[in-house]
């Protein structure tokens, strides 16, 4: 009764602690051990090795975080934010190694929310990482509905001597690692295509839609995807001899603004893009919304999550999903480092 006022106001603090204490449970079966340092008031970690540097991420799911809201599908969401973040420390060189997550919502629902943090610790063991801490905050009046969440993370990494990169040079092989779907980025225009940006009622109805587009998918199972993250697979290519020497997370900016950042000036990259496989969900985004092929290519992923290159000399990744994409080459004046040649391969 002490905090009825509260409550009336929005806020339920005795469900805040009871959820607390429910991701406490989940973090004590994940990591044994690590549950007396939860509830602290800041996450804690060992420094590993001699490490005199570490690196920080921070990154969310954005508006595919309405989605999931919308269809009460949250069981990738807490994957798909700890992709953003872990993934852009890794391909810096540095292992993810303690996440922290924050949840806002407009209304906590103890039963659907938790499992965005079972989503959330999930990731973390495929990221080889550890959710230290995190907050979760009920925040009445912060979203236009109260059914809506946000979720961040940020990451903390710490160099790794294995993913030390090999200089990049003319010759290296281009590969991609498959993202299955649309990842996290492009839900602004993903929502307004789709008109679930409309009213929350027949936004619902549009989710459960199956379209012959999508091979009789739900459209709310297409969009909702989780995000993959390669990082056990990209260290057992190494582990097994490959020489990589980068790798750009295909975020937002697509292919044709996030290679470049790994690329010195004097070095493009040529693609060929029939060399790999294009969810028919872009292509039903580019039909539906009337978004040029150029856009396309700078807002999504288009059907790669992690692009590498690798010495031309020695051993290649032998991983299923990872395909030869294209070559590094030597740039020209102020051509475009990144070039995209060929057709897509369309399944619809």
């Amino acid at each position: 009764m002490m905090a009825q006022a509260y409550k009336d106001a929005g806020v339920d603090i005795d469900a805040g602690n009871t959820f607390a204490g429910m991701v406490k449970e989940r973090i004590a079966r994940a990591w044994p051990g690590t549950e007396r340092e939860i509830g602290r008031f800041a996450g804690q970690m060992p420094i590993p090795g001699e490490s005199k540097e570490f690196c920080g991420s921070v990154d969310g799911t954005g508006t595919k975080a309405i989605v999931a809201a919308l269809a009460g599908n949250f069981a990738g969401l807490g994957q798909d934010a700890v992709a953003m973040g872990a993934v852009d420390a890794y391909v810096a060189g540095f292992q993810p190694t303690a996440v922290m997550d924050t949840l806002a919502v407009g209304k906590l629902d103890r039963a659907a929310h938790i499992k965005i943090i079972d989503s959330v610790i999930r990731g973390c063991q495929m990221a080889g990482a550890h959710l230290i801490g995190g907050e979760t905050a009920e925040l009445p009046g912060m979203f236009r509905h109260t059914w809506m969440v946000n979720l961040d993370v940020a990451v903390i990494g710490f160099p790794d001597k294995r993913l030390a990169l090999e200089p990049i040079a003319t010759g290296d092989v281009v590969y991609g690692w498959p993202s299955y779907g649309l990842g996290s980025n492009g839900f602004s225009l993903v929502r307004r295509v789709f008109r679930l940006d409309k009213r929350p009622s027949r936004a619902r109805i549009r989710l459960c839609r199956i379209w012959p587009e999508l091979n009789g998918a739900l459209l709310s199972d297409v969009l909702l995807r989780p995000t993959p993250i390669w990082i056990p697979w990209i260290n057992s290519a190494i582990a097994e001899g490959v020489k990589f020497s980068g790798h750009a997370h295909i975020t937002g900016g697509g292919l044709v603004e996030n290679i470049p950042r790994i690329l010195p000036n004097n070095l493009k990259v040529v693609l060929y893009r029939s060399s790999w496989q294009v969810d028919p969900i872009f292509w039903l985004i580019q039909r539906l919304g009337k978004v040029s092929l150029e856009e396309m290519e700078r807002v999504f992923n288009m059907g790669l999550m992690i692009v590498s290159t690798v010495k031309r000399t020695g051993k290649r990744p032998k991983i299923d999903g990872a395909k030869a994409i294209g070559h590094v080459m030597e740039r020209t004046g102020d051509e475009p480092q990144v070039q995209l040649m060929l057709d897509y391969k369309q399944t619809i």
